[in-house]
């Protein structure tokens, strides 16, 4: 067995922390409660406001909360900085997500509330989809077990949101040549190697 130095060592324990990072970001996009699971360790804690509690049941609840309540997600992560003493790491990753609310009124006024109902009620009888795009952190503690990189505490801070009727074009100009469309399971193009 080779010993790393312990600034190669560094280097290696960080890549397994992004990865992990980016694997909980898919997991959501495409609706993989497994993979969710497998980025917390079992006794894991997640914040994210609207829940609150063992990070395993998260994964079960934000998977099913996102089949139910969006068309379409992507979250990205930037501006990571990490902290890392041994075996724990802390983490603040810049989150930039975007959401697609189904155009129903009881789907749409329980993400954005009556307000905002009340503003674009028309256009959600109408059949115009809603976008919610969100501007956070993540901030995370992760712990290093029998040499693997896991979440064991994560906090959602929001900084910002943008809410609004979509504009999004499917079926016209250029948009109508792109076929290739991801899917928000297991027969999603990435997983088809």
């Amino acid at each position: 067995m080779t010993t790393l130095t312990p600034e190669l060592q560094e280097l290696v324990d960080r890549q397994k922390i992004y990865h992990v990072l980016t694997s909980y970001c898919r997991a959501l996009d495409r609706c993989d409660v497994e993979l969710m699971k497998a980025v917390y360790w079992e006794d894991g804690y997640d914040d994210h406001g609207v829940f609150a509690g063992n990070a395993q049941e998260f994964a079960e609840f934000i998977i099913r909360g996102i089949q139910e309540w969006f068309e379409v997600t992507q979250h990205t992560i930037s501006n990571i900085h990490m902290e890392l003493e041994g075996d724990v790491a802390h983490t603040e990753a810049y989150l930039f997500a975007y959401h697609k609310v189904a155009a129903t009124r009881p789907k749409v006024e329980g993400w954005f509330g009556e307000n905002y109902l009340r503003k674009y009620g028309a256009l959600v009888d109408a059949g115009v989809t809603q976008d919610f795009i969100y501007g956070g952190r993540y901030f995370d503690r992760l712990e290093k077990r029998d040499g693997i990189w896991r979440i064991a505490k994560r906090t959602v801070i929001m900084d910002w949101n943008l809410n609004q009727p979509s504009t999004e074009i499917r079926n016209d100009g250029l948009f109508k040549t792109l076929q290739i469309v991801g899917r928000r399971d297991r027969k999603d193009p990435i997983y088809q190697r």
